[in-house]
């Protein structure tokens, strides 16, 4: 049955709402590696490797790039570029004299000019290398203009190419500069750290609309040819630039800015067999950009667009505001809006903010792959987000996020979104979305390094995170935890849990982090954080009621090499882990240490510390009662002809008794009792010694209780002095 125009419009437009409500279809590891970007066997040259590439990356330190204008024709009969680049350069030296550029040698440069001046120049080992007529003064600006033709290399993911794909083949222009590709096909300072403005003039043939950055401020038919101009209003850098020309159908939706009011379009050119599936696979994008928009603040290019342009690559290329998207992806479906994300996340993300150096490159690949799991969260919930952060776990990621060994391989795009989780568990959401907001706010239009992104959370988590950077950015691995529980019941309603935490990984240091333990109980989960910077560390977590299980990290915020429960030993089967016990021997739940002497009382034989064991002690936790302790002092003077004895009082002495001997039989015995049941000092004596003579005395505590008498000290030797008293 035919449809009207007016119900197949009202169908796509109803449909751009109802799949944003469906949950993200997650990919297999599988699938996703074979359409992200790999780079085969290119290895990216990625900064000087020869003494003149050294010498060449240090000249370009000494000029800014201001602005780029391109004005180049793409011809498919030779397959040949050709045109002129203008390029707006600003000394930052007192005296600039040659300015290197980018530009591989099979490109032929014709002229070189500065105004109507004809411009020496050299051009080898791929680099460009112009010398002023004058010399630019610090901050003096000058625009040169290099014209040049020929057949673009293709390098790392293609960077360049004429093929188009599809049914019924045929034939585009296309580019991928990812990482340092702009190179052969442009003149240009081909670093990342250079941002710059730029206008596109780009000519195709007959039937062809060819894309760019920014918006279209006009077209030009040149004969049979058209030119396409395009405008950026905000800068970027060179491989971020983009040509996509063929015979593209087009069609677009409409974002409203978060003002309400603005509004901007939304661009799509595919492939014309493939306009109907794209009509339904893209629907997701609008939603998708006001989602991020309200995440992390306004869509960075408002003033221009959005736009996708179809081209023959497995997976897509975040150009900006016109993402190349694989044609093979256009299916109808929605099991490649991930990838959607993924490019539309750029935008914000290595677009807006773009990495000082491509060892940063984890600020791009993985803040896109983490917003893919927030686009997951967003349909689905939190348990839609932790399935997809599960999709990108592996136990074997290779080498570090920082400088990485492979610049687009997994440890850049999936660890590297799994650190942003993790900060997201360290930090909590408020701080961290804060954080990212404040991270493209400051930097947006810019360039960023870890190190100032670290220091941007730092700010919003009120604390250091140099820990968390060190051990998952800049260095490798996972860590491996043991854990085990034991439960105890402490009386009077207060139930303790005990856990222990080890960390067993041996290609890598103690990891800290905070490690999330869920308590089960009949009452329900009880989630409790602790601070794992151990690797064997103890705690003990109180609770009101029973916990039956512990589980570790149920919500997996670590990125974690394994997990396993180790049983505790518990010899008395008192719910206390041994090395927390403080009496394995015998059952003490409450460890209870009335005494708070530390021995514990279930082992301790003295708990009231009366030098009386508990056995014989019928007070065995009354301090007051027991073996008194030693009678301190003894002072003897004179008192009404008599001898009057004086002592201070001995703890848990109820009664004193004396013992008086003649001194010179002070080395074979202590003499006899003369006076006992004393309350206590003073005694007077009213014996005299002989002549020539003297007593010796002495004084002990007797308790009234089970205690008995106490001690009146040990002999020269080391022995009791013998009690004369009963």
């Amino acid at each position: 049955m035919r449809r009207s125009c007016a119900l197949l419009l009202l169908a796509c437009f109803s449909s751009l709402f109802v799949s944003a409500a469906e949950p993200l279809i997650i990919p297999s590891p599988e699938e996703r590696a074979e359409f992200r970007k790999n780079h085969k066997s290119y290895i990216p040259p990625l900064g000087p490797k020869t003494r003149a590439a050294a010498e060449a990356w240090e000249a370009q330190e000494d000029f800014d790039v201001l602005h780029y204008f391109l004005d180049l024709e793409f011809t498919l009969s030779s397959r040949n570029v050709s045109g002129t680049v203008t390029a707006t350069v600003k000394s930052l030296v007192p005296s600039l004299t040659t300015v290197p550029f980018d530009l591989y040698d099979n490109m032929s440069v014709s002229s070189v000019k500065r105004g109507g001046t004809n411009l020496a120049h050299t051009h080898q080992n791929n680099l460009l290398t112009i010398t002023l007529n004058t010399p630019l003064a610090l901050d003096e600006q000058a625009d040169l203009t290099i014209a040049y033709s020929g057949t673009p290399q293709s390098v790392g993911f293609g960077s360049f190419g004429w093929n188009r794909g599809g049914f019924g083949g045929g034939a585009a222009v296309w580019s991928l500069s990812e990482p340092e590709g702009a190179r052969t096909w442009w003149p240009c300072k081909d670093r990342p750290d250079d941002k710059a403005t730029v206008e596109e003039w780009w000519t195709v043939g007959e039937g062809w609309t060819a894309t760019g950055n920014g918006k279209l401020i006009g077209t030009v038919k040149r004969g049979r040819r058209t030119q396409y101009q395009w405008k950026p209003t905000r800068p970027l850098t060179t491989y971020l630039v983009s040509i996509a020309g063929t015979d593209y159908a087009s069609f677009s939706h409409t974002y409203t800015a978060l003002d309400g009011v603005t509004t901007m379009p939304v661009e799509y050119y595919v492939y014309p067999e493939d306009l109907a599936d794209a009509q339904v696979s893209f629907t997701p994008t609008v939603p998708m950009i006001e989602y991020y928009a309200q995440k992390f603040g306004e869509y960075p290019f408002l003033e221009d667009k959005y736009g996708m342009s179809a081209f023959p690559f497995s997976g897509g290329m975040e150009h900006t505001t016109n993402t190349s998207y694989g044609y093979s992806l256009i299916n109808g479906g929605h099991n490649y809006d991930y990838i959607i994300a993924h490019e539309l996340a750029h935008q914000w993300w290595g677009d807006s903010i773009s990495p000082h150096t491509w060892p940063e490159v984890w600020l791009n690949e993985g803040f896109a792959t983490f917003s893919e799991a927030l686009w997951a969260e967003h349909l689905g919930g939190a348990s839609q987000y932790r399935s997809y952060m599960n999709s990108l776990y592996s136990s074997n990621f290779a080498g570090t996020v920082y400088d990485p060994v492979d610049l687009f391989g997994s440890t850049v795009y999936d660890k590297g979104g799994w650190v942003l989780h993790m900060l997201r568990g360290v930090m909590g959401d408020g701080p961290f979305f804060l954080g990212l907001r404040d991270w493209y706010q400051q930097r947006r239009d810019g360039t960023g390094t870890t190190a100032q992104f670290q220091a941007t959370m730092e700010a919003r988590h009120g604390a250091g995170l140099d820990f968390f950077f060190q051990e998952w950015v800049y260095n490798g691995n996972s860590p491996v935890y043991e854990f085990g529980f034991k439960n105890a019941d402490a009386g009077g309603g207060v139930f303790r849990t005990y856990v222990r935490i080890r960390q067993i990984q041996t290609n890598a240091g103690t990891f800290t982090m905070p490690v999330r333990l869920t308590l089960v109980t009949g009452a329900g989960n009880d989630v409790r954080t602790v601070w794992n910077d151990a690797a064997d560390q103890d705690f003990v977590l109180t609770t009101g009621v029973p916990v039956t299980n512990v589980i570790f990290d149920q919500d997996d915020w670590i990125l974690k090499n394994g997990e396993t429960q180790i049983p505790l030993a518990d010899a008395d089967v008192d719910g206390v882990p041994d090395r927390n016990d403080n009496c394995v021997a015998i059952a003490n739940a409450g460890q209870l240490d009335f005494d708070v002497d530390g021995a514990g009382d279930a082992c301790d034989g003295d708990d009231d510390d009366d030098l009386l064991d508990d056995a014989s002690d019928c007070a065995a936790f009354d301090a007051t009662q027991g073996t008194p302790e030693e009678v301190a002092a003894l002072t003897l003077e004179p008192n009404a002809g008599m001898t009057r004895l004086s002592w201070p009082g001995a703890a848990r002495s109820d009664s004193y008794e004396v013992v008086r001997g003649d001194l010179a039989s002070i080395p074979s015995g202590y003499g006899g009792c003369v006076a006992s049941g004393l309350a206590g000092a003073p005694w007077d004596d009213a014996a005299i010694p002989l002549d020539g003579a003297g007593f010796g005395y002495l004084v002990r505590g007797r308790d009234a209780g089970c205690g008995g008498a106490g001690s009146l000290g040990a002999t020269s030797g080391g022995a009791p002095r013998e009690a004369a008293c009963p």
